[in-house]
């Protein structure tokens, strides 16, 4: 349920912060990317393990818990973009 609970916000917060279309569009690629590779390596216990229902069991928490670090990595981008910008350009004129 925590885990749950976490995609949902950093998802949100993710998506939410990010400037523009292409950019809100690229974040929720990316979550639902480590949302997949949470499926696939809950797949793969399974099937490294021989029992198929096991992998089912592993899978969707390990696709929660990917989904929230993908939407904190997100976010934490989106965070550093802004600081980025918000910085004045360097006047080369000065001496």
């Amino acid at each position: 349920m925590l885990a749950l609970l976490a995609l949902i916000a950093f998802a949100v917060l993710a998506i939410a912060t990010a400037k523009g279309a292409k950019w809100k569009g690229i974040n929720a690629l990316i979550i639902i990317g480590f949302m997949a590779a949470g499926i696939g390596i809950g797949a793969l216990l399974g099937a490294w393990g021989g029992n198929m229902e096991i992998g089912g069991d592993a899978a969707v928490p390990l696709a929660e818990l990917l989904g929230a670090v993908g939407g904190l990595g997100c976010w934490r981008r989106n965070k550093r973009r802004e600081k980025r910008s918000a910085i004045p350009p360097a006047d080369s004129t000065a001496s």
